[in-house]
């Protein structure tokens, strides 16, 4: 980039930046609207465009929540669908009720993740949760990608950084990734450092973090493969067959180096791979065309995200050999785990429209 474009660019980001900065002061001085439910609300978000693990971490969440006794209901977007305006019910706490196109990739993939709690996709994430609390007994909302939706009052901000990458080498969009500046991190109610397996930075990233939210719990995470699934024939395969074969990727995720590292940690090894833009659709055939690609080349499987998967099973009548792998957050250790327990915990108690639920 000349040092036109890196003028232009980083006015952009200014202005860009005053704008996020503008939405968040003028919402929570109570200038501009914040509508609440009678409910706890805890979101999941971030500071940056692309994969930090929301998904995984949303998994991670709702079976805590579950333990805790928790009726919970998933408030999500629904990114890349055919209306993201549209309130869709995606899962019903019984059965699952749109496909992709209606709901998306995520929220379809997190209800069948979940099997039993309610999904509901709308870009109206107030009427969403009203919608939940009226139509399922839920006590307990999760606002999937929540941290900018300032217009709806949450009991809880839980924040997830890639701790990959140091806070000081990001910048604003459209120059960098940052949504916002890391100094908002300071509102969050607990931090996640996600990638943690990943990261060559942990000290300076830990340090960045506690110089802008001091009083914030921090934890640290890492996202890695549980199991596997043939898909045309919906049969486990062990993981440990896995190791030592090759696959051909397919992929449309917002971080596919982060699914590369995962899946060479199976022991695959990747002789190919095919990357294409974040919830973005294969045609029944491109993927055929993808899987004589991938039998050319001499790789055992074509390896998709569980993600990925659920678009490709809509096609119906799938060829052998391609493999979907599931990925689970896992706290880095023990002691990660009950301080993020105890700061959920601490915010299931914060005060709602009807007082305290519990």
């Amino acid at each position: 980039m000349d040092s036109a474009a890196q003028l232009a660019a980083s006015a952009v980001s200014s202005v860009y930046g005053a704008g996020a900065f503008l939405d968040r002061f003028l919402h929570e001085a109570g200038v501009r609207p914040r509508r609440a439910l009678p409910a706890v609300v805890l979101s999941v978000g971030n500071i940056t465009v692309g994969g930090t693990g929301k998904s995984p971490f949303c998994l991670w969440l709702l079976e805590f929540l579950r333990r805790e006794n928790r009726q919970c209901a998933l408030i999500s977007r629904g990114y890349g669908r055919d209306n993201e305006d549209e309130l869709v019910v995606v899962h019903d706490g019984s059965h699952l009720r749109a496909s992709t196109r209606q709901a998306g990739d995520e929220p379809v993939m997190l209800a069948r993740s979940l099997g039993d709690v309610p999904v509901i996709a709308c870009a109206d994430r107030h009427q969403a949760g009203a919608y939940a609390l009226k139509k399922f007994n839920v006590d307990t909302l999760v606002l999937d990608d929540g941290f900018q939706h300032h217009a709806l009052h949450r009991q809880g901000d839980i924040v997830l950084v890639d701790s990959t990458k140091r806070l000081s080498s990001l910048r604003l969009l459209p120059r960098g990734s940052l949504r916002e500046a890391p100094s908002v991190l300071a509102r969050a109610h607990l931090i996640v450092l996600t990638r943690w397996n990943q990261s060559k930075c942990r000290g300076a990233i830990l340090r960045e973090v506690k110089e802008v939210a001091p009083s914030v719990p921090v934890v640290r995470a890492h996202v890695e493969v549980t199991s596997a699934v043939e898909l045309s024939s919906r049969d486990a395969v062990p993981l440990d067959a896995l190791s030592g074969k090759s696959a051909f990727l397919l992929c449309a995720v917002a971080n596919p180096y982060s699914v590369r590292e995962s899946v060479a940690a199976t022991g695959l090894k990747i002789i190919g791979s095919k990357i294409l833009k974040d919830h973005e659709r294969v045609t029944k055939e491109q993927l055929l065309k993808l899987d004589s690609v991938r039998r050319r080349a001499g790789a055992d499987y074509l390896v998709v995200t569980e993600k990925d998967a659920v678009k490709l099973t809509e096609l119906g009548n799938l060829p052998p050999g391609i493999i979907a792998l599931r990925a689970r957050l896992k706290m880095a250790s023990e002691a990660d785990e009950k301080r993020a327990h105890a700061a959920i915990r601490s915010r299931l108690h914060v005060r709602t429209l009807r007082g305290y639920l519990r």
